[in-house]
């Protein structure tokens, strides 16, 4: 609108699109019909949320030290909770938990995504990774573990003890919450 500041403006945004995560969704087209966006700002708009998302997104380099799941998910939660379908990461650690690799292995669909213990753990035997943490998305935000995740997880904590490649978690990501496995007791983990 003619001579709205821009706090204003954002505010009228995030409200049409229901949040940031919302917005972090919005097509070109979508942000173009806004009024009070140019297509010059929505490019900006298109390109902050992209640079966001990969400036959470972890570079070997970086070498973020794991303590805790809470480092999971402060790591990759702000750009998994953006997806609309379930995404499965593993982080590649060394024997002091430093994250040397984040490998996403698997997109499903809206609410579910088939996972085979050998694709998991290819990046950690290629890396010689010592453990591996395990990260996926609900797009519904309920981070509570199905069954499915639960007979996953076993599954993949058998094969870690196979490979020599620990199975030190795994994170499921709901929203603006997470689940730790480990934390839970449940799977072996």
């Amino acid at each position: 609108m003619a001579g709205e500041n821009v706090l204003n403006l954002s505010v009228r945004l995030i409200s049409q699109f229901q949040g940031l995560s919302g917005l972090s969704k919005g097509t070109f087209g979508e942000l173009c019909s806004f009024k009070g966006i140019s297509e010059a700002k929505a490019c900006q708009q298109l390109a902050a949320f992209e640079l966001g998302r990969r400036g959470v997104s972890l570079h070997p380099e970086d070498r973020a030290v794991i303590k805790c799941p809470e480092d999971v998910a402060n790591l990759v939660g702000a750009e998994m909770a953006s997806f609309e379908q379930e995404h499965l990461r593993v982080l590649l650690l060394d024997s002091k938990n430093n994250v040397t690799g984040v490998n996403e292995i698997y997109v499903g669909n809206v609410n579910s995504s088939v996972i085979r213990a050998g694709e998991v753990f290819r990046p950690a035997v290629r890396d010689n990774a010592v453990g591996i943490i395990v990260v996926h998305n609900h797009p519904s935000g309920d981070p509570t573990p199905s069954p499915e995740d639960i007979a996953t997880t076993v599954e993949l904590r058998s094969a870690g003890e196979l490979l020599g490649v620990e199975l030190l978690g795994h994170i499921i990501l709901g929203g603006r919450h997470h689940v730790s496995l480990k934390e839970e007791g449940v799977a072996g983990l």
